[in-house]
């Protein structure tokens, strides 16, 4: 059956099955019983192979559609796992440091397959939960573009380009915000007077 499919949609496929695979191999092992002493040893295990068939899903789902750039052969369906996975690391690790890495690929994901909420929610999620790391204003910036642009809804884009400027006013996006933030709502002939009147 998998020499007549696409070679990569095969691949996609294999990789599914092995990550199905897997999981039923740590739910079955998780039904043994344990003693006293075992228990924290192996559910410590079990959440390392957890943590290792997630990070190794994503890997192998993000050069599935790195082989087909030019987009070629359909990708709702490895772009639909990629995003599920993304979540569950993000939902399962939070404490992990690839967690924030995890919530922004799954934003971009979910942006394009059109899920405008989606990715917007992972967005807020991983400036929320990690508002130190260098990622969380790019997540600002990237909602208020989401919002705007695929959303129409200037009053949503132009609440997360306050936010960034008033949280992170020393990030290098803030500039970028704050002149964003005057051209919402702007038409296309507006702004090509502003750009004219400013040369």
């Amino acid at each position: 059956m998998m020499k007549s499919l696409n070679p990569r949609l095969a691949f996609t496929f294999s990789t599914l099955a092995w990550m199905g695979l897997a999981c039923l191999v740590l739910g079955l092992g998780a039904c043994q019983p344990k003693g006293p002493n075992d228990s924290a040893e192996s559910t410590r295990n079990d959440s390392l192979a957890l943590r290792s068939l997630l990070r190794s899903g994503i890997d192998s789902l993000e050069k599935v559609l790195s082989a087909d750039s030019l987009g070629i052969s359909p990708q709702t369906a490895p772009l639909d796992s990629l995003a599920a996975t993304c979540l569950r690391f993000a939902s399962v690790f939070p404490r992990d440091p690839y967690a924030p890495v995890a919530l922004w690929k799954a934003a971009q994901v979910l942006r394009s397959l059109g899920d405008v909420e989606g990715a917007v929610q992972c967005g807020k999620a991983l400036v929320d939960a990690y508002p130190a790391h260098p990622l969380a204003p790019i997540a600002l910036y990237f909602n208020a573009v989401v919002l705007n642009e695929d959303g129409g809804v200037q009053e949503a884009a132009a609440f997360y380009l306050d936010r960034l400027s008033e949280e992170y006013p020393g990030d290098s996006l803030a500039q970028d915000a704050a002149l964003y933030r005057q051209t919402l709502g702007m038409k296309q002939e507006d702004w090509n007077k502003r750009l004219k009147n400013q040369n």
